[in-house]
């Protein structure tokens, strides 16, 4: 019976020293990665007077409600071609979203999975401005982290390119929320009605969130935590919301309607509101059917 002959010591030397240099080198990388939670992502944004807003991708999939708050690939054609062109599609591939807008561009951060030479083909196929003049841009954060941008600067993604995340508090703990900007709060005519008055009775709170998430006694629950400047404040805006809450009930009872669990009749009127301080927290039910309706 032929015996093996036991490895060279150089060969054993050789294999420890690749593992240690693998190790090593993945530590590095994991260390020199700035976004590493959804804080991180967030605080990439930039802290002008913008509208910011969240998306936990990943908690939504778990959830089984992501198709509920996505856009309809069907009825998408430049969805479809984008996803077919980069192999990218947020729903399957997509952790987290971050986001800041005003009136000059939108800019976004996305955690997730990507095929970066796909796509820098589709972003160089497509380049050019759109009809609003508006060019889009995209740089590389980290390797699993897009920064993309809407503006009528063509480099406006490398805003998003910084080496230490922005100062700032800790976002709401929420899979969905948005912090409208005080310029939206205050010019809020581009709105639907409905929030509309809800931005004026909020334009002397800073901040404003608005967050979507499990409901007690609903699906989910759609959830206002504003702050005023003073506790009179505070509660003045309470009541009035409680005054707007019972005219839309008294309306519909004029009409012979009840409210409805599909539109947002059925969302306003279930609305509460209470106050704690300078803190204004409201709450409304949000069903299943509504947020069908909406797609």
């Amino acid at each position: 019976m032929k015996l093996k002959r036991a490895p060279q010591p150089w060969v054993v030397f050789v294999a420890i020293a690749g593992v240690v240099a693998g190790a090593l080198f993945g530590i590095d990388r994991y260390r020199h990665r700035f976004v590493r939670t959804d804080t991180d992502l967030v605080r990439l944004l930039p802290t002008k007077d913008a509208t910011r807003f969240f998306v936990n991708v990943a908690a939504l999939r778990r959830a089984g409600v992501l198709d509920l708050l996505g856009v309809s690939k069907r009825e998408d054609p430049d969805y479809r071609r984008f996803v077919r062109e980069t192999g990218f599609d947020y729903q399957q591939d997509a952790e987290a979203i971050a986001g800041a807008a005003d009136s000059s561009e939108l800019l976004f951060l996305v955690r997730g999975r990507f095929d970066w030479d796909r796509v820098r083909r589709y972003v160089t196929q497509h380049g050019g401005p759109n009809k609003a003049g508006r060019w889009v841009s995209f740089v590389a954060v980290q390797p699993d982290v897009l920064g993309l941008a809407i503006s009528a600067d063509r480099s406006a993604a490398r805003k998003l390119l910084v080496h230490k995340s922005r100062p700032g508090g800790n976002p709401p703990p929420y899979p969905v929320w948005v912090e409208p900007s005080q310029k939206l709060l205050h010019n809020p005519v581009d709105l639907p009605f409905p929030v509309r008055v809800l931005a004026i009775w909020l334009q002397s709170a800073d901040p404003v969130v608005l967050s979507l998430g499990p409901g007690a006694n609903a699906e989910f629950q759609l959830r206002l935590d504003a702050s005023f400047p003073n506790p009179v404040t505070a509660k003045t805006t309470r009541n009035q919301l409680e005054i707007e809450t019972r005219m839309l009930k008294l309306e519909l009872a004029r009409e012979r309607r009840q409210p409805s669990a599909d539109d947002l009749t059925g969302l306003l009127a279930a609305g509460r509101f209470e106050v704690s301080g300078n803190q204004l927290k409201g709450i409304w039910p949000v069903r299943r059917e509504l947020l069908e309706s909406l797609r």
